[in-house]
């Protein structure tokens, strides 16, 4: 019983419990899973690549999650300029 109520509780969002009521959504995902979001996006969520991430150099890692933070932001403007600029018919 121990061990099912460890797993539960390790895995609340699984078994319909909540995080910290006074944060928000992403507050409590980044809480959560700090690192882990940054070994999934260099392993482009393939958890079979997890292991040999983590044996990477932390600068080469760092240095591809600055690149890829970036560009999203990036696209991300170029992308809002673009639906702004057809929103208002430039």
């Amino acid at each position: 019983m121990e061990f099912r109520s460890g797993l539960v509780e390790s895995y609340d969002e699984l078994f319909g419990q909540k995080g910290t009521p006074s944060l928000d959504a992403q507050s409590n995902f980044n809480a959560k899973y700090g690192w882990y979001q940054s070994i999934f996006g260099l392993a482009q969520g393939d958890i079979r690549r997890f292991e040999d991430i983590t044996k990477l150099n932390v600068h080469k890692c760092f240095m591809m999650l600055s690149f890829m933070k970036e560009k999203a932001e990036l696209e991300s403007n170029i992308d809002g300029s673009k639906a702004i600029k057809k929103i208002i018919g430039e």
